[in-house]
């Protein structure tokens, strides 16, 4: 019944939102920030550490340096992203152990949802501003919405903490 008064805006959201708690439900807690964290993590450590590495690499070969530039970053990108997955999976399994595993995976839905909520925000205000110059949806589409609202609030709310002076300022967001 209640799938009958959701558009088509309502129907892919909630079917993208049931995604995210399911994978997040699955995946757990742990694993599921360990993702977000283990990119962030690769490109940092991959951008700080590969011009180091590069030197030390040049010195046993002779290669183009900018090919071993490339094969630095891509491997330590790579082993970073292994090493936090692996680490991940060892809390995660330890979780199991001692019986809070449930509790793994309740955070874990919990976290699906919030970043999945996320990217839909993200997406919709990327779809507005589009639709200000080519109409991709019709507004009747987002007037008529139950889902859109909430969520375009919470993307503003997101969007306008993220872009406050004071909050990039004080670096309190990478």
């Amino acid at each position: 019944m209640y799938f009958r008064l959701m558009n088509v805006i309502d129907v892919v959201a909630f079917i993208i939102l049931t995604y995210g708690v399911l994978r997040g439900l699955n995946k757990g807690f742990v694993i599921e920030i360990s993702g977000i964290l283990a990119f962030a993590l690769g490109l940092m450590g991959a951008f700080k550490f590969s011009n180091l590495t590069s030197k030390i690499f040049s010195n046993l070969v002779n290669w183009n340096p900018k090919a071993i530039q490339l094969i630095c970053f891509i491997t330590l990108f790579l082993m970073i992203v292994y090493l936090i997955s692996l680490m991940a999976k060892m809390i995660t399994k330890t979780l199991k152990l001692i019986a809070l595993g449930w509790l793994n995976r309740i955070f874990g839905a919990l976290f699906g949802f919030i970043k999945w909520s996320i990217i839909i925000s993200a997406l919709f205000i990327v779809i507005n501003e589009i639709n200000t110059l080519v109409i991709i949806f019709p507004n009747s589409i987002f007037e008529n919405s139950k889902i859109y609202p909430f969520l375009a609030d919470f993307g503003s709310f997101l969007f306008d903490w993220v872009t406050e002076t004071e909050v990039l300022e004080k670096n309190q967001i990478i």
